[in-house]
């Protein structure tokens, strides 16, 4: 990981530092990517690959949050908080396959079937919305206990709900409270969300190498997304390069 980001840098050219850093962590993303599947896209291949990207990424929020606390600025997130967890999350068809399979391991049937049918609900509703309406639109994901408000999948939650760190739980509430005024907005830290995106990209690219044209890779919610990834002949379908996912409407 890049730690330059944490000296004292002139930042005079900062646009030119920022866009060097993208491509830093691009490369990051593509070259996790590549140290599996260069050995094919499989599904062993590509889960060993997800958890590479996520403990990387996971290792530089650590050692981001550990600077801007000792800066007096700390992150409010933590267990139990999860004001966020009302946000429309996407994810990319290899994260909501790794997600589907986890939840497979850790859960019955019979527990697993609540968290579908939580899914199902939501679905309702968001399957519904454009792509500006659904970003707006605020309702607590299937994977949350509601009454203790952890996530029950955290350690195979998406990159999208990694990189969304806080430096203000108030700005969340408000922005939960206040989904269409665009004066408020959650607080939160930008390194953080930008060099997570970028990593994603990169190892997004290298999934589809070759594929670009063939393979699925658009984002879907998490609720609808779950659903299509849970189905026993999903992941078949997609790595075959099959119309296994619905696109959202923009």
């Amino acid at each position: 990981m890049i730690l330059i980001l944490f000296s004292k840098t002139d930042m005079e050219n900062k646009e030119d530092f920022l866009k060097g850093l993208d491509k830093s962590f691009f490369d990051d993303g593509y070259k996790i990517a590549d140290l599996y599947l260069i050995n094919g896209l499989t599904k062993e291949n590509l889960f060993n690959a997800q958890r590479h990207l996520y403990k990387a990424i996971d290792d530089f929020n650590e050692a981001f949050l550990k600077k801007v606390s000792a800066d007096g600025k700390p992150t409010e997130c933590k267990k139990g908080c999860s004001t966020c967890c009302h946000q429309t999350v996407l994810a990319t068809p290899y994260e909501l396959f790794y997600l589907a399979d986890f939840l497979k391991k850790k859960f019955r049937e019979d527990a697993l079937g609540k968290i579908v049918e939580r899914a199902e609900n939501k679905k309702k509703s968001t399957s519904k919305l454009k792509i500006d309406e659904l970003l707006r639109y605020k309702e607590e994901c299937p994977l949350i206990h509601s009454e203790e408000g952890f996530c029950r999948a955290y350690q195979a939650r998406p990159m999208a709900c990694r990189i969304y760190l806080s430096s203000s739980v108030k700005s969340c509430i408000d922005d939960l409270a206040n989904p269409y005024d665009d004066n408020i907005f959650p607080e939160l830290y930008d390194l953080p969300l930008r060099f997570g995106r970028m990593m994603n990209e990169g190892f997004h690219a290298r999934v589809r190498k070759g594929k670009e044209k063939t393979l699925q890779a658009f984002e879907s919610t998490i609720e609808e997304g779950l659903i299509t990834a849970l189905k026993a002949e999903s992941f078949f379908n997609w790595i075959n390069e099959k119309k296994v996912f619905r696109k959202i409407v923009e």
